[in-house]
């Protein structure tokens, strides 16, 4: 956890009351909230596990714990409803498997905790132009390859929409390697805009993988607070694929072998220590 983290922290919190038109008392009772919380935090925590903890608390305030409820929905279905385009685009790249990577990885920008602007006329370019962009770290032949030795793989999911590219990448990956069983991880319980079991549901995610809640509701994988069964195939899978910076975050530190982690760098404190620029899509291989 850095202290930077803190002004994204309340920032969420006034995105919300902005987003559920809350007015300006309950703004300023999450800001105190958060704030109040942030001021005897344990710095040895992750962000991510710190903003599922405010999200927790706040949500009392808010009313409900999945505000975001009707958008995620909404990016679902604008995401689905371009799965002929996509699947065109990958069918007319060079290479199929990168360009399903290379989509799959662009499907971050739906993210409303982070601090980037974002719009779906931002998202649609995005999509159009990603086939022919860099990623600037590429470990995806090693990822690759990894799969194609591979019997278990788990996938760790991160934001609504970007769920459906997903789909479509795992899709790619057991054409890949026919012998492959996929889970899909998603989040226990709402936080921003997430994916859980109802987003994988409405995506139809059971077509392409198991779907496997972690039972935790932070903004990312925190591990010691995830169900004995998440843990478990954790633990077995051959390669974990993890979607997002809060997976990033929340699983850098972790001993697992063969762990990709395919995001974009969303702010300085992330994309510095890489040596790459913020806003950059990676796909890495944790050391």
């Amino acid at each position: 956890m850095h202290k930077e983290c803190f002004d994204c922290d309340i920032s969420q919190m006034k995105k919300i009351c902005a987003f559920q038109q809350l007015g300006k008392e309950k703004e300023n009772q999450l800001i105190k909230l958060a704030r109040e919380y942030l001021k005897t935090c344990d710095m040895a925590k992750t962000n991510p596990e710190i903003m599922g903890e405010i999200w927790a608390l706040a949500k009392d305030i808010i009313g409900t714990d999945n505000p975001y409820k009707e958008i995620k929905s909404y990016y679902n279905q604008l995401v689905l409803s371009m799965s002929d385009a996509i699947q065109n685009l990958i069918a007319q790249s060079g290479g199929w498997l990168e360009c399903g990577l290379k989509l799959a990885i662009a499907g971050n920008l739906i993210d409303f905790a982070a601090r980037h602007r974002f719009d779906e006329k931002m998202f649609k370019e995005m999509i159009r132009d990603i086939s022919g962009s860099k990623l600037a770290i590429d470990h995806s032949r090693q990822m690759f390859q990894a799969v194609k030795n591979s019997r278990v793989l788990l996938y760790l999911g991160d934001n609504c929409g970007e769920i459906v590219l997903d789909k479509q990448f795992i899709k790619l990956l057991k054409e890949y390697n026919p012998k492959l069983s996929v889970y899909y991880g998603v989040r226990g319980k709402p936080i921003v805009n997430d994916v859980t079991a109802d987003d994988a549901a409405e995506v139809r995610m059971q077509e392409a993988a198991k779907v496997l809640p972690n039972g935790d509701g932070s903004l990312g994988t925190v591990l010691h607070r995830t169900s004995p069964e998440f843990q478990k195939i954790f633990k077995k899978a051959d390669v974990v694929i993890c979607k997002g910076q809060g997976n990033y975050e929340g699983l850098a530190d972790c001993g697992k072998e063969n762990l990709f982690f395919l995001f974009m760098a969303k702010c300085d404190i992330v994309a510095e220590p890489l040596g790459v620029k913020k806003m950059s899509v990676v796909c890495m291989k944790k050391e």
